[in-house]
């Protein structure tokens, strides 16, 4: 019997994520829970209890600022969770969806689908070589007019949580935990941080709303002993790890866009888990401690000091 998903928001991330799961054939999309029926076809309904009771899990790919909320009704039901990023727009929140899940005997994944990109995964792998000792990250957004939601705080929960949170949830994933950020806020959604991990090792993370499409708008920069590891977007990866190594570049522009951001494994990873094959490759534990990174910017910022974690 195939595994039943329905989806809470029928925008373009639904679209990607079911493009994918269409292609796995474990897997029938049932339902999409949306308040506008007319987006989502014939599998549309604007009532989530329908939604749910077609389902054995949940997709939640609705604003931001209600993913909370909707996790929370989901796994209370009983159903398996892949829950967008962010997982919350507040700290008390994203505490209460970890505790409801930590709770749950159902399985809950975030989706921070740069994990699974080529690139990023070949960073890790590089940097386990490198012993990298500071890096620099940037992750910028042309314009916040297109679409228009994306400037208004009451969908997004604040530029932090629509784009930068990635690259929050991408440094503990390189790097290891936060134990303090040092974030200034020269204007509305144009931070410069400086963050301190536990094991010693230090990054600046700068993030813009309004740069303009300037490429590359994503940017890793990793420095250890005679080694640097370079990105530009999910692209390239550029690398010179030892005092006489050469330096090499490595190209993902012609994989499948589905694969190179990494969408398409971080879908896979979820069936798997929900049928019983690997625990979710990233837990609500993970969104929690992005939504406290991003919390922890917001307060550094407005009070113009460290904040440790």
């Amino acid at each position: 019997m195939a595994l039943r998903i329905g989806f809470a928001g029928y925008g373009y991330i639904a679209s990607v994520h079911t493009t994918n799961l269409k292609r796995d054939a474990r897997v029938e999309i049932t339902s999409f829970f949306d308040p506008d029926p007319s987006r989502a076809g014939s599998l549309a309904t604007a009532d989530f209890d329908e939604m749910l009771a077609k389902s054995d899990a949940v997709y939640i790919t609705a604003p931001n600022t209600l993913h909370a909320e909707l996790a929370m009704r989901a796994v209370a039901a009983g159903k398996h969770v892949f829950c967008e990023k962010p997982m919350a727009t507040t700290l008390e929140a994203a505490q209460k969806v970890f505790e409801t899940a930590r709770a749950a005997k159902t399985v809950f994944q975030v989706g921070f689908n740069r994990r699974f990109a080529n690139v990023y995964q070949r960073v890790r792998e590089l940097a386990q070589a490198a012993a990298p000792h500071a890096a620099h990250i940037k992750m910028n957004r042309g314009e916040l007019l297109k679409p228009v939601w994306t400037a208004d705080e009451k969908v997004t929960g604040g530029f932090l949580y629509e784009t930068p949170i990635h690259m929050f949830d991408m440094m503990r994933h390189q790097f290891g935990e936060v134990a303090s950020i040092d974030a200034r806020m020269g204007r509305p959604n144009d931070f410069s941080m400086l963050v301190e991990f536990q094991s010693g090792m230090h990054a600046t993370f700068v993030t813009s709303a309004d740069a303009s499409w300037f490429f590359p708008y994503e940017r890793l920069e990793i420095f250890g002993e005679y080694a640097t590891i370079e990105t530009q977007e999910m692209d390239f990866v550029r690398y010179r790890v030892g005092l006489d190594a050469p330096t090499r570049t490595e190209d993902y522009r012609d994989v499948a866009p589905e694969i190179k951001l990494g969408f398409a494994e971080g879908d896979r990873r979820f069936v798997d888990a929900v049928l019983g094959s690997g625990a979710a490759p990233v837990t609500a534990l993970d969104g929690l401690r992005s939504v406290e990174l991003a919390c922890a910017c917001y307060q550094s910022a407005v009070e113009k000091r460290r904040v440790r974690l």
